[in-house]
């Protein structure tokens, strides 16, 4: 299979620093800012899952599409299940959930922050990729397949998106085939201090048709509420 990137979302944004004194939800926008992949020309054997995330928003929306999938599992390891109903919260964050609302895997699809309906009001950085987990722990899933064989190195990270109430406060996992034994986790916890989960330098080896799943459930609270997470990565085919 070639090894090209189909992108379907918008242009990536160059990093910045974290400005000292930042707090709440332009903490949050600005941690963003930081991670994202810093050049908008991604080369043909590199995949990033915001960029090229093909929202409900789009005319020829799909799931999957190309590499990517979105769905969820009911446990860290369960069977992967594709999220096929449309996820809308206009005028900016559209993608994919289930057909209960929960899990969900949104985009935000212009270059300005985005303000989530309902009553606490999460902003959601530019371009962002957003996971929330379901009300009864299920996960949130980006599932990546290798289009042919080789090492795959990670750039980026999960990072908290909410700081209204108990804030973000969620467990973020990437399985290699679905395998919780070989495993990458970590948690987040806003008010806890931990924002953000890094993956950067990991390298898996995958053989074509071969898994990535980046997952996020609900935390050692046990409570899905506020638990909006980021992912903001890149993968390289690096042999």
């Amino acid at each position: 299979m070639t090894l090209t990137s189909r992108v379907v979302g918008r242009a990536l944004r160059s990093p910045r620093g974290i400005r000292a004194g930042a707090t709440g939800a332009a903490a949050l926008q600005i941690l963003f800012l930081a991670v994202s992949t810093a050049s908008a020309a991604i080369p043909a054997s590199s995949w990033d899952a915001a960029a090229e995330c093909n929202d409900s928003a789009n005319p020829d929306a799909a799931n999957p599409s190309g590499v990517w999938s979105y769905g969820w599992k009911k446990t860290v390891d369960a069977k992967f299940y594709l999220a096929l109903t449309h996820y809308n919260d206009p005028p900016d964050r559209f993608g994919w959930c289930n057909a209960s609302g929960f899990p969900v895997i949104n985009h935000t699809t212009r270059a300005v922050p985005a303000m989530m309906n309902g009553v606490n009001r999460a902003i959601f950085p530019p371009y962002a990729l957003g996971m929330h987990p379901g009300l009864n722990g299920e996960y949130a899933v980006v599932r990546f397949t290798a289009p042919a064989d080789g090492s795959y190195q990670l750039s980026g990270r999960f990072y908290a998106l909410d700081d209204n109430g108990s804030g973000t406060t969620t467990d973020v996992w990437i399985l290699a085939q679905n395998k919780k034994a070989d495993a990458l986790s970590g948690q987040i916890n806003y008010h806890g201090g931990n924002n953000a989960f890094s993956f950067t330098g990991k390298v898996f080896q995958l053989k074509t048709g071969e898994t990535l799943d980046f997952q996020v459930g609900y935390g050692a609270d046990k409570n899905f509420e506020y638990d909006s997470t980021g992912r903001a990565a890149l993968i390289e085919k690096i042999r």
